[in-house]
């Protein structure tokens, strides 16, 4: 989820951000198994594989910040 502060720890951003994708997923997970509907099914198979894959980019980021930060700096 997006909003309009900033903010001065990225990881612990990351962080959140990847439990909220993880949660959506958990959401539409169980919605699937509740869902008789075809078309419905559908569109929650969609969703939950985009949270899938949401979560799997912020884990990308996660991984860059962390060696950025890691590296050492030379000025």
């Amino acid at each position: 989820m997006f909003d309009n502060r900033i903010h001065a720890e990225p990881v612990a951003d990351l962080h959140e951000d990847m439990a909220a994708e993880q949660k959506a997923r958990a959401t539409y997970e169980h919605l699937l198994n509740l869902a008789d509907d075809p078309s419905a099914k559908d569109a929650l198979r969609f969703l939950r594989e985009r949270e899938v894959v949401h979560f799997q980019r912020f884990g990308e980021a996660l991984r860059i910040v962390q060696e950025y930060q890691q590296a050492k700096k030379i000025y």
